[in-house]
């Protein structure tokens, strides 16, 4: 179990750092089928949830520290949409803990669903990536961060594949300074989330320190990748990563129906 879990992070930890998604998203799904597949156990989806939650958080610090340093972090949106989706995403992984599995990957379906739509439909308005400036409309920012976060923390995910397609369609902020942005964002709500899912006794103890371990490394990789790519590229590998996530969850809907 250790060995899997390490190698599913090495991956989530990458697409962290190279599409600012935190992670879980396709994490999430290859825990719940990957040790099963190789007959060494299955993990509920709440202890699924709790880990892929403190996954998030270390691989968002970890890729976070390579777009800063590239100027690729739009703060006024890390700090307008992050503090409400910390708090809400603690509230909503205590929530879960009164959820059934099956309503779990329910509402992780449609926020998926969600994500791709909005990312077909987006155009590339190709405006300057310059932080310092572009403005966000705060009351949709604020908006924003109360129902990632509320999603992310029922999921146990960092909320980075919602957000990002939130950041580029209704605040209008270039790809590439969204997928920075993501990761700065997704570390407040991982943060509040982690402690939601520790205290509610939702994470394996033991079980975590390969994901965390996993995740560290592989961010820093993904973020320094992600700076080579062209926003088209990025957007691309956006959608085919939530594509396939929604084929994973979709299946173990039906395994659980």
């Amino acid at each position: 179990m250790f060995l899997i879990l390490f190698c599913i992070s090495l991956l989530g930890g990458f697409l962290s750092g190279l599409l600012g998604i935190g992670g879980a998203v396709i994490l999430i799904p290859l825990m719940l089928t990957l040790p099963q597949l190789f007959g060494i156990g299955a993990l509920s989806m709440k202890s699924v949830a709790g880990l892929s939650m403190v996954q998030v958080l270390f691989a968002s610090i970890s890729g976070m520290a390579v777009h800063r340093k590239n100027r690729m972090v739009h703060f006024q949106s890390q700090y307008t949409i992050g503090i409400p989706m910390g708090l809400f995403s603690l509230s909503g992984a205590y929530l879960s803990k009164f959820m059934s599995n099956y309503l779990i990957m329910i509402i992780f379906f449609l926020i998926v669903l969600l994500a791709l739509f909005m990312l077909i439909l987006y155009k590339d308005d190709r405006r300057e990536e310059i932080p310092d400036k572009i403005r966000v409309n705060s009351p949709l920012a604020l908006a924003a961060g109360v129902f990632t976060g509320t999603f992310s923390g029922i999921v146990g995910a960092g909320g980075g594949f919602i957000l990002i397609p939130i950041m580029i369609t209704v605040l209008k902020l270039p790809v590439r300074l969204a997928v920075g942005t993501s990761l700065g964002v997704v570390f407040i709500g991982a943060l509040l989330g982690s402690i939601g899912k520790i205290v509610s006794l939702q994470v394996d103890f033991l079980l975590v320190i390969p994901v965390i371990i996993g995740s560290l490394a592989a961010a820093q990789i993904g973020a320094r990748v992600s700076r080579k790519l062209t926003t088209k590229m990025l957007r691309v590998l956006l959608i085919i990563t939530i594509i396939l996530t929604l084929l994973q969850v979709i299946s173990k809907l039906v395994g659980l129906s």
